[in-house]
């Protein structure tokens, strides 16, 4: 009987372990900014290059998605991830998908738009 226990306790055990999500990637970048989320957000969204694609927003409750991919590398789907913060300040976070090499250009970009997006607000 104790046996049947013990078995079923380290099933239970492996299929949990088997249950849990991977870490999440952590981003690229982050930025604090003394601006707005909801200017932010509309900055960000604004499509002002051809050059790279940007998609809706997405998300609630203080957190927003905004998908931003080269033309021409449509592979590097990147996003902005945007958290409203206290006092009405705004964290961005950049995320691209696995570490694909060779985009510390795309990295740059995204962070330089981002910065222009707060000196507009200031």
């Amino acid at each position: 009987m104790a046996r049947g226990f013990w078995a079923t306790v380290c099933i239970a055990v492996g299929v949990a372990g088997c249950n849990t999500r991977p870490p999440a990637d952590p981003p690229v970048w982050s930025a604090n900014y003394a601006m707005p989320f909801d200017a932010m957000v509309t900055c960000l969204s604004t499509n002002s290059d051809s050059a790279f694609a940007v998609s809706p927003s997405t998300g609630m409750g203080g957190i927003v998605k905004i998908g931003f991919t080269p033309a021409n590398a449509p592979q590097a789907a990147s996003e902005y991830v945007i958290y409203h913060l206290p006092d009405n300040g705004t964290q961005v976070n950049w995320r691209r998908p696995g570490n694909v090499g060779n985009l510390d250009w795309l990295d740059g970009v995204a962070r330089t738009r981002a910065d222009r997006c707060a000196n507009v607000g200031s």
